[in-house]
């Protein structure tokens, strides 16, 4: 058995493993086990900027800088490269590792939906009719089948938008990252290399963005956490439940923002790290890919490599504080709008 193929399967039974502990309350979405009210606007703007939202946005600015500072300097001497090298996978192999945990998750929400009410994608997305349970179904065998790959990309869009019919767009922005996953699949018989990176580029994209969106909730709505947190107090560690929640957001927000951007081989270590923060195995399986196989060239384009260190971290710091900024904005600015 070749090294490749037995990297392969290590990282299949790792995701079937994860998905079995990884979903756990204290790190799944807390809309999939927790009272939650659609209709319910976010906390007021006021409300979310305290004085500790001002003092850890000071804290993980100067962090984002010193982060990017030995990023680009391991870049540039490209450490750890050559080792991670000889683990590497192939754009086949992880085709192969989304197919299956599709397959899985497909095929278990049509077992559950035989015996309990099913849902679309998420467990708070309830579906009233017994049919998308069929759907689920179908889309696990199709991704079996690499020439109906597309078909399950297609069942993802159309689970999406009875997502959005039935709840709303401003809701479904939480689950960008199926958007992705169903062009992955939906465009795979596109073998050209161009269409290749698209693919993983959106995937890539669409699950940071997610995620990103899921800090701010933290931030918006943090009294859906409050009743987890009174039951579970060991969780906060001496903090407030108010500033443990905004601290949350910004660990959450600065590590997916460095996931997206980090150059260095340095940005596998963090995917590696959020696998088990994340309580979907889809998501999982696009964490796995990106710490094994890599991130795309197209992050590439934020390098400057021309420029010294110093200037390129406070390149970066500068970005950092820009998408913190126009993603709270869209946060609050889309609701306004959408609901």
């Amino acid at each position: 058995m070749s090294m490749r193929i037995m990297v392969s399967a290590a990282l299949f039974v790792s995701v079937l493993v994860m998905s079995m502990f990884a979903a756990s309350p204290a790190e799944a979405h807390i809309k999939w086990f927790a009272e939650f009210d659609l209709d319910l606007p976010p906390r007021g703007i006021g409300e979310a900027l305290t004085r500790d939202f001002l003092h850890l946005y000071l804290l993980s600015t100067f962090g984002i800088y010193v982060y990017f500072w030995i990023d680009r300097f391991m870049y540039r001497k490209q450490m750890f490269v050559a080792a991670l090298g000889r683990f590497a996978i192939s754009e086949r192999q992880a085709f192969w590792i989304m197919r299956c945990a599709a397959a899985i998750v497909f095929g278990a929400l049509f077992a559950y939906g035989l015996s309990d009410a099913p849902f679309f994608l998420t467990p708070e997305l309830h579906d009233p009719s017994a049919l998308v349970k069929w759907l689920h179904l179908a889309m696990a065998l199709a991704v079996l089948y690499r020439p109906t790959v597309p078909l399950t990309g297609i069942g993802i869009f159309a689970l999406y938008g009875l997502g959005v019919a039935d709840y709303g767009l401003y809701h479904m922005l939480d689950y960008l990252m199926f958007v992705g996953i169903g062009v992955f699949f939906v465009f795979a018989p596109l073998r050209g290399g161009g269409w290749v990176k698209a693919r993983y580029v959106t995937l890539f994209a669409t699950t940071g963005l997610s995620l990103l969106w899921g800090a701010l909730e933290k931030l918006g709505y943090p009294g859906w956490t409050f009743p987890l947190l009174d039951e579970n107090p060991e969780l906060l560690m001496g903090m407030s439940p108010e500033f443990y929640m905004t601290l949350a957001a910004f660990v959450e927000f600065n590590i997916v923002f460095i996931l997206l951007s980090s150059a260095s081989v340095a940005s596998r270590f963090v995917a590696f790290g959020l696998i088990d923060a994340v309580g979907h195995l889809v998501i999982i399986a696009v964490l796995v890919i990106l710490t094994i196989r890599g991130p795309t060239s197209a992050r590439y384009f934020l390098v400057l490599s021309d420029k010294s260190l110093w200037t390129e971290a406070y390149f970066m710091t500068g970005l950092y504080m820009l998408a913190l900024n126009v993603m709270f904005m869209a946060y609050y600015g889309l609701y306004a709008v959408l609901r």
